[in-house]
């Protein structure tokens, strides 16, 4: 299980990416509900998409430190060796709570 990991957390970081990529799209949608009342949808799936992403990566660290390893995605250029490490935990909590909040202000429906 431990080399199974290992093995994947190299493939991680196209989902921060994706991660990444929904949050600005949250933000415009949220933004876009309030000002011009569009955008519920958007903004209520993207935020539940990146509430997904937080949990699934705060499960990772879990089920990371239950097999006594530190889960880790490098974020600088490793080719160069540079070597900017990021826990699992704090990537789940840049998603989710933003993600949340996302879900909780943009797909409220619009009070007329």
């Amino acid at each position: 299980m431990l080399d199974l990991m290992v093995k994947m957390m190299p493939l991680m970081l196209p989902v921060v990416y994706a991660g990444a990529a929904l949050l600005p799209i949250g933000v415009l949608a949220t933004l876009a509900r309030m000002t011009l009342g569009r955008g519920q949808a958007v903004a209520r799936l993207s935020g539940w998409l990146l509430v997904a992403l937080g949990l699934f990566f705060l499960a990772s660290q879990a089920a990371g430190m239950y097999l006594g390893a530190a889960p880790t995605i490098n974020v600088a250029d490793s080719t160069k060796f540079e070597f900017d490490l990021k826990p699992f935990w704090q990537i789940g909590l840049a998603m989710l709570v933003p993600g949340f909040l996302i879900a909780l202000v943009g797909g409220r429906a619009k009070a007329s």
